[in-house]
């Protein structure tokens, strides 16, 4: 039996060697953006039954099994998937996932799943995985933001592109805004001027002025120029109570025509609220009135990104408009622990895990994406030291029991003698 117990304890050695490459691994990959720690279980194997018991009867009571194992070996070495620590890193490339799910990567070949975000925008504006050129890539779900930037993604293709520098048509001038006051000692006659620069349809700016004058007590008729074009107020008297409040009209209408190779557009002045001084008031001192804002923008180019909840890349550009251009593919699965890893921070999808299920951050039990960030390892290091010492300790018994056998082989041998 001695010798049984030569091949018991060598399995005892391998196992707990096993284990003690596995918790290296771990404290090796301590840095490692987004490492998910793994764990060694052992199970019994092979026994030899001497006697498979037996039931009692009226006269005897039962016997139990008496059975012989034969060691011990590898059951599993398992993942453990939960969160790492999310760190700031003040890089808008960056990217960590706060809950469940994986990035969705494509080497040309298959698909990739990675919990480190740390991303990069190559030559050709395709959003990739720096240390392996894999591509990111889109969620490809309905209504994926990326219709308002056509051109940006490429047709048919799910990778992820940020041009930076790519440009993006202005919006032409709606609204204009007016605040401050016109003076009620203001002669009849007496004329105030303010301009704005405003946007035509092709994001070309053009100055905009607006002139006020006094015809009567509480009341100013008002014109409009515009460089280029014609402008006509729809409306063109404004009035005041005796309380020097807006009375109406709360907008003007201004059609702008004649604008050569640019379309004819309206722009609505919003004059304030009657009754209210949020906008154009009549009081006695200092005119101060002017147009405080628009909403029209001129061409600009993109310049930066970042990531929102959503896994969702919003483009910001020169011109001071964010426009969302892509949105980046979040994976779960039914079986996280069955992906099977393949180096180089990826995991790919197996028999064990199911099929990806692509989604979007935060949606469908998927985790949130936090920008400017990166997920760290999950290993516990005192966990770790403590499994080193449980290992170590299994190998160091396992190792005495095979001297022990060895030392009692030697004493039959020794009887030959």
């Amino acid at each position: 039996m001695a010798l049984n117990a030569l091949f018991v304890g060598s399995s005892g050695l391998s196992a707990n060697s096993t284990a003690l490459d596995v918790v290296g691994n771990n404290l090796a990959n301590l840095n490692t953006t987004g490492y998910k720690t793994q764990r060694t279980l052992f199970k019994d194997v092979v026994y030899q039954t001497l006697n498979a018991g037996s039931g009692s009867t009226q006269q005897v009571g039962g016997t139990n099994p008496v059975q012989l194992g034969f060691g011990v070996n590898v059951g599993a070495i398992d993942s453990i998937l939960g969160q790492g620590n999310l760190t700031p890193t003040g890089r808008n490339l960056d990217a960590g996932i706060q809950g469940a799910g994986f990035f969705v990567l494509s080497d040309g070949q298959q698909q990739l799943f990675s919990r480190a975000g740390a991303f990069s925008v190559d030559s050709g504006g395709f959003l990739i995985d720096p240390s392996s050129g894999a591509r990111v890539q889109r969620s490809g779900v309905v209504g994926e933001p990326t219709a308002a930037l056509p051109g940006f993604q490429v047709p048919g293709n799910t990778d992820v592109r940020i041009p930076f520098g790519a440009g993006l048509p202005g919006l032409q001038t709606a609204n204009v805004n007016f605040q401050g006051n016109l003076s009620s000692s203001l002669p009849v006659g007496g004329t105030i001027t303010t301009s704005i620069q405003i946007f035509d349809s092709q994001s070309t700016p053009r100055a905009l002025t607006v002139n006020f004058t006094k015809t009567a007590s509480n009341t100013f008729d008002i014109s409009t120029l515009v460089s280029g074009g014609t402008a006509t107020p729809q409306t063109t008297t404004i009035t005041f109570d005796t309380a020097g409040l807006l009375v109406n009209p709360a907008t003007i209408d201004v059609d702008i025509t004649g604008i050569p190779s640019a379309a004819a557009q309206t722009v609505t002045l919003n004059l304030g609220t009657p009754g209210q001084t949020t906008g154009l008031t009549q009081f006695g001192g200092t005119s101060t009135s002017t147009a405080v804002g628009q909403d029209g923008t001129g061409f600009g180019t993109l310049t930066d990104v970042s990531f929102d909840a959503t896994g969702t890349v919003q483009g910001r550009f020169s011109n001071g408009r964010t426009v969302p251009i892509a949105q980046l593919a979040i994976a779960g699965f039914n079986n996280q622990g069955g992906l099977l890893r393949m180096g180089q921070n990826y995991f790919t999808a197996s028999a064990a895990s199911g099929e990806a299920l692509i989604g979007v951050g935060g949606q469908g039990g998927l985790g949130t994406v936090l920008g400017g960030a990166l997920e760290g390892a999950n290993v516990d290091i005192a966990i770790e030291f403590s499994r080193l010492i449980i290992a170590q300790r299994g190998f160091q018994v396992n190792a005495r029991t095979i001297s022990v056998a060895n030392e009692t082989l030697q004493e039959l041998a020794n009887i030959v003698r």
